[in-house]
């Protein structure tokens, strides 16, 4: 099965982020990306498996992706083709969870 529909919700979720100067997450960042995360997922998924997908993917995503990175890509429209690729990339071990 595809997941890559999943992934277009994450350049959204940029504006979630509240701008800082560190080039970490700040706290409570991963929590809200993964509700927007569930929130913003239209699939047959349940809950449970949304919730654990978004949780595994914000943990990815925030690992390889500063605030700042996360930000400038939510103001791109398109959204640059590199960075949709990184953030496959960056969630795609996460794909499973979807299966449990």
């Amino acid at each position: 099965m595809n997941y890559r529909y999943l992934v277009a919700v994450f350049a959204p979720l940029a504006f979630a982020l509240p701008a800082t100067a560190a080039e970490e997450w700040p706290a409570g960042a991963k929590a809200e990306f993964a509700r927007e995360c569930v929130a913003s997922a239209q699939t047959d998924h349940s809950k449970a498996q949304l919730q654990a997908y978004c949780e595994c993917a914000a943990d990815k995503v925030s690992s390889q992706f500063s605030e700042a990175e996360l930000q400038a890509m939510g103001r791109q429209s398109p959204p640059d083709p590199a960075m949709q690729q990184r953030l496959l990339q960056a969630s795609s071990s996460c794909s499973g969870k979807l299966q449990e």
